[in-house]
């Protein structure tokens, strides 16, 4: 079984007023993908629709583990 990959456009929005660096990712003019906050050196991503949490070591790989996840669950 194969799988047509397609390109996700995202914004990556940094939230103010927050007590953790926290980041939102969106698919624009569509809805929130989930929130990334920064804890304790490690970055944890929240998904929007089922609250799952996923952890990771970089933004970029936050970001992305956020983006697979929502490709193979939540479309």
């Amino acid at each position: 079984m194969s799988k047509k990959l397609e390109n996700i456009d995202i914004e990556v929005n940094e939230l103010k007023g927050k007590n953790l660096p926290t980041w939102e990712v969106i698919i624009p003019n569509k809805k929130s993908i989930g929130l990334i906050e920064k804890v304790e050196g490690r970055y944890r991503a929240t998904t929007t629709k089922t609250s799952n949490v996923l952890f990771a070591n970089s933004l970029e790989s936050s970001i992305n583990d956020l983006l697979s996840y929502f490709t193979l669950h939540e479309k």
